[in-house]
């Protein structure tokens, strides 16, 4: 597959998209961590000998199920941001990289969630991601 090349205006475009694609994993990766308390919770009281006709039983089957989908949806919102050529660097932090050329070099425009626009940018040889640079600067060589 070859990288998606955008320029900042691009980039910039698809801040909404993005900010709305975060936000539905940062809910419901929240959901997922209470699930699985509940499921935890559930397991325990099941496996103290809980029939199938138990209450406790049919709950833990319908949030393992919930679970599940609410992984699924995860992967979705995911992949829905790779579609785009976006690159998700840090979920928790919303960081996402877009390759872009840059005064003839190819660089990361990259932005971070609740900025307006897209403002910086990272060489793709930098080894430490979180080194961002105003897009005034120009781009090593």
């Amino acid at each position: 597959m070859n990288p998606k090349f955008f320029t900042v205006e691009e980039a910039t475009a698809l801040i909404g998209f993005l900010e709305s694609a975060l936000e539905r994993i940062r809910r419901n990766r929240q959901r997922y961590l209470w699930l699985q308390e509940e499921i935890t919770i559930l397991r325990v009281v099941v496996e103290c000998g809980a029939d199938d006709n138990n209450e406790d039983a049919k709950a833990l089957e319908e949030k393992l199920d919930e679970l599940a989908a609410v992984d699924r949806e995860i992967a979705r919102a995911i992949s829905a941001i790779g579609d785009t050529g976006c690159i998700l660097k840090d979920e928790e932090k919303g960081l996402i990289d877009f390759f872009s050329i840059q005064n003839n070099t190819v660089v990361y425009l990259s932005w971070q969630k609740k900025e307006d626009t897209v403002s910086y940018w990272r060489s793709i040889r930098e080894r430490d991601g979180t080194v961002r640079r105003p897009l005034e600067t120009s781009p090593s060589k």
